[in-house]
């Protein structure tokens, strides 16, 4: 099994939600996912896909994590990973 960082750097709600969705099928292949959220990617609670996608990924056990720009999250999340996906 993988690990597989999906960096979401994307500022567009739409972008964001097909991130989190590539996420999902990521996950569903078997693979562990971490998404990381950056600041730019803003509030996508609203969006409701991906809301839905978001409560998917914590529903099968995916971490999500929301960093800001002095968060070391994002660098964690590429040095555990096997494979990373940034999307803009």
């Amino acid at each position: 099994m993988k690990r597989i960082a999906v960096i979401v750097r994307a500022a567009d709600p739409d972008r964001v939600a097909e991130a989190l969705r590539a996420a999902v099928g990521l996950g569903l292949r078997g693979d562990r996912v971490h998404v990381v959220l950056t600041a730019g990617a803003g509030d996508v609670r609203d969006h409701a896909q991906a809301a839905r996608a978001l409560a998917t990924l914590r529903m099968l056990g995916h971490d999500v994590v929301h960093a800001d720009g002095n968060d070391p999250a994002e660098a964690e999340a590429v040095r555990a990973a096997d494979a990373v996906e940034v999307w803009t």
